[in-house]
């Protein structure tokens, strides 16, 4: 089975449990802040998740057996899917607490997940995957940005410039999501 079939089979069950938990965080408790980055056109809005550790992704896509993101609840992440022109999209943000944490994420998860010249030294990589979908991956200070899947490479590089513009609209802002619900200075 396809890992995008997959998770909306996944999706689907668990749908029905999200419908009793409260949709969006708390964002004046410092959380949710993650959101602020997800492009709006084309979100489906339903599919938000906000999640702190690798178990909550796991319900919704299964990357490895292995914490290859570092999500070990200090960072804070977002999982989404988005229509494009050809499909649909899967993108997750993960907002670290130092830059240092983000570039061992990107260097982790690249090596897993890209099987092309995946050069860890680089902060972008898009590549088509095994499925045909394409997939990307941008690190930019503390954040992460993951396109999962996309259905063409252009639906790809648009959704990941578009959250990418996100993520710097929060660094020229001053408002870098973090879990201790802080700004950047």
């Amino acid at each position: 089975m396809r890992p995008f079939k997959l998770f909306l089979a996944v999706f689907a069950c668990l749908s029905c449990l999200a419908a009793a938990a409260p949709a969006v965080p708390d964002r004046s408790a410092g959380q949710g802040r993650v959101l602020d980055i997800l492009p709006s056109e084309g979100l489906d809005e339903g599919s938000v998740v906000v999640f702190r550790d690798q178990k909550a992704l796991d319900a919704h896509y299964f990357l490895a057996d292995e914490t290859v993101l570092g999500l070990d609840g200090k960072a804070e992440a977002a999982f989404a899917m988005y229509r494009a022109e050809a499909g649909e999209a899967l993108l997750l943000v993960v907002a670290y607490p130092s830059e240092e944490g983000a570039r061992r994420a990107y260097d982790r998860f690249g090596r897993h997940f890209f099987r092309g010249k995946f050069d860890p030294q680089g902060s972008r990589h898009l590549e088509r995957i095994e499925t045909g979908d394409y997939a990307a991956a941008v690190r930019t200070a503390r954040i992460l940005i993951v396109v999962l899947e996309a259905p063409d490479r252009r639906s790809c590089e648009d959704l990941l410039r578009r959250a990418e513009a996100g993520a710097a609209r929060h660094f020229s802002l001053g408002r870098v999501p973090s879990s201790q619900g802080s700004s950047a200075s």
